[in-house]
């Protein structure tokens, strides 16, 4: 359950962030300031700029979907004009291939800049065109036939409805929405939520039918898209793949914020090579993240990062080695009373169908408890180890005579 409850955090800081910042900048053009208005007048060329800046930034960091994502938004702009597609009344072409292009988007994953993997993206965004310019217009009909009475209903709420969007437009809208949101919520990732922001913003530009909206519409989705990109460089290089908790780069960060006073814990799992080689190393990797996590949640005021291999480093700043002692303790001891539960056997693809002798069903695979410990040692900084290397190096001296000392406890260094 807090696992359901953390993702659902996680998507709603996500998302709806940057979706009330843009309906708060909606509502700013309300405002008839002379400063305000010279900042919405010149959106046009802001929005080449946007898109250029996005595109070149996601372009350097490998990011495909979000390169081709910069290209889809240029349908929105005057630019496109020559390529918007048949007039058929209140059905625009361009936004039934906008919402089925990032749907596409949303659904495949980053392929790079080869030869062979651009010319197969842009031929699936070709023939998203072509759907989209040809055959759309022929089912406008069809779904008009049954739209009827859901469609007055809407023009009952807002008679400028049939005007700003047609059926098909809607029905389609609908249907990517939710199929785009489902696929979010499984995949709650930085990329993700700038490709789904592109559909729910382009999906209220069409409502608004608006050219002012519009403009900032695209100008937002573009600096989403760079933000997303640096967001999710930024991720990579400071916070640990495997474990989820901050990296050894991100700990060499967090020291130039350090005041005078700190004290450094360095932590190791005791037995992890054996550990590792007794029940291979996809269990050692789950005893990584389970240890992480409880050292994750130490009190105290201290930040945990992983170093390397088995060991992480704890960092308490304006406190000394006594004062920190109690919160190690705290999580060593929760550490050691974990029970880890491993299967004796692998869970079988399907439930068991057949009976044993005594007539009952097989017995399920036995399960096996092990623990793990850690040992840790605590340094902190004096007149004799200004530097946090030199802390680091007593916090080190204090682990391995923690391990001397039999494993599963805590040692301070002498200083």
């Amino acid at each position: 359950m807090s696992k359901i409850i953390s993702k659902i955090k996680h998507f709603c800081w996500l998302f709806l962030t940057p979706l009330a910042l843009f309906i708060g900048l909606v509502f700013t053009l309300q405002i008839h300031h002379p400063a305000l208005d010279i900042i919405f007048l010149n959106l046009n060329w802001l929005i080449y700029l946007c898109i250029a800046l996005s595109s070149v930034i996601a372009l350097f960091f490998g990011q495909s979907r979000l390169v081709y994502a910069c290209f889809i938004l240029l349908y929105l702009t005057p630019v496109a004009g020559p390529f918007l597609g048949p007039d058929v009344g209140y059905l625009t072409i361009k936004y039934i291939f906008i919402q089925l292009a990032f749907t596409h988007l949303i659904f495949s994953r980053d392929k790079g800049f080869s030869p062979l993997n651009t010319v197969i993206s842009l031929v699936f965004l070709g023939v998203i065109w072509l759907i989209s310019f040809f055959a759309v217009p022929q089912l406008n009909p069809i779904v008009d036939a049954w739209y009827s009475a859901p469609g007055n209903l809407l023009l009952e709420l807002s008679r400028s409805f049939d005007y700003v969007i047609g059926p098909l437009e809607f029905v389609i809208l609908c249907f990517t929405l939710t199929l785009c949101l489902l696929r979010f919520i499984w995949l709650t990732t930085n990329t993700h939520n700038a490709l789904f922001s592109c559909i729910v913003i382009t999906g209220f530009i069409q409502f608004s039918n608006n050219t002012q909206i519009m403009q900032l519409g695209v100008v937002f989705l573009s600096l989403l898209i760079g933000y997303s990109v640096i967001r999710d460089s930024f991720t990579m290089a400071f916070k640990d793949e495997l474990t989820g908790i901050p990296s050894r780069r991100a700990m060499m960060q967090y020291v130039q914020t350090l005041g005078r006073k700190y004290s450094v814990v360095m932590s190791d799992i005791d037995h992890f090579k054996k550990f590792n080689d007794t029940y291979g190393h996809d269990v050692g990797d789950e005893v990584l993240k389970l240890v992480a996590s409880k050292l994750n949640k130490v009190t105290g005021g201290g930040k945990t990062f992983r170093f390397g291999g088995e060991e992480f480093v704890i960092i308490f700043p304006r406190k000394n080695a006594n004062e920190v002692l109690p919160f190690v303790e705290v999580v060593r001891q929760v550490i050691a009373d974990y029970d880890i539960a491993l299967r004796t056997k692998p869970r079988p693809a399907k439930a068991p169908k057949a009976s044993n002798k005594k007539g009952g069903l097989k017995q399920p695979a036995k399960e096996k408890i092990v623990k793990v410990t850690s040992s840790f040692g605590v340094a902190q900084r004096t007149k004799g180890s200004p530097e946090f290397t030199q802390v680091m190096k007593q916090a080190d001296l204090a682990l391995y005579a923690a391990k001397k000392a039999g494993r599963n406890c805590v040692k301070v260094a002498k200083q």
